[in-house]
C-alpha cells in the first residue's frame, strides 16, 4: 500500500516538474542537467508504466489460454475413456 502511495506522489511530482520545464521551452529558456534528467525520468516512468500494462494483458491472456487447454485436455481425457469403456 505505502509503495503505492509514493509511486503516485512521484508521478504527481514528475508531471508538476515536466509541465514546469514545458513552460520554460515555450519562453525560450534553456534548460539546466537537472530539466533533462527530469524529463529523462519523466519518459522512463511511462514507459514502465506502460510495459507495466502490456505485461498485465499478456498475464490475462496467458490465464485465458491455461483455461482453455485445460478444458481442452479434459475433452480429450472423457474422449479417450469412453474409447476405452466402449460406452
Amino acid at each position: 500500500m505505502a509503495e503505492a502511495v509514493v509511486a503516485s506522489v512521484l508521478e504527481e511530482a514528475l508531471r508538476q516538474a515536466s509541465e514546469r520545464i514545458a513552460k520554460k521551452i515555450t519562453e525560450g529558456k534553456k534548460l539546466t542537467s537537472i530539466d533533462v534528467i527530469i524529463l529523462l525520468l519523466d519518459q522512463i516512468n511511462k514507459r514502465i508504466d506502460d510495459t507495466n500494462r502490456r505485461i498485465d494483458d499478456l498475464k490475462e491472456e496467458v490465464k485465458l489460454l491455461r483455461q482453455e487447454v485445460s478444458s481442452i485436455k479434459s475433452d480429450i481425457i472423457n474422449l479417450l475413456k469412453e474409447r476405452l469403456t466402449g460406452t
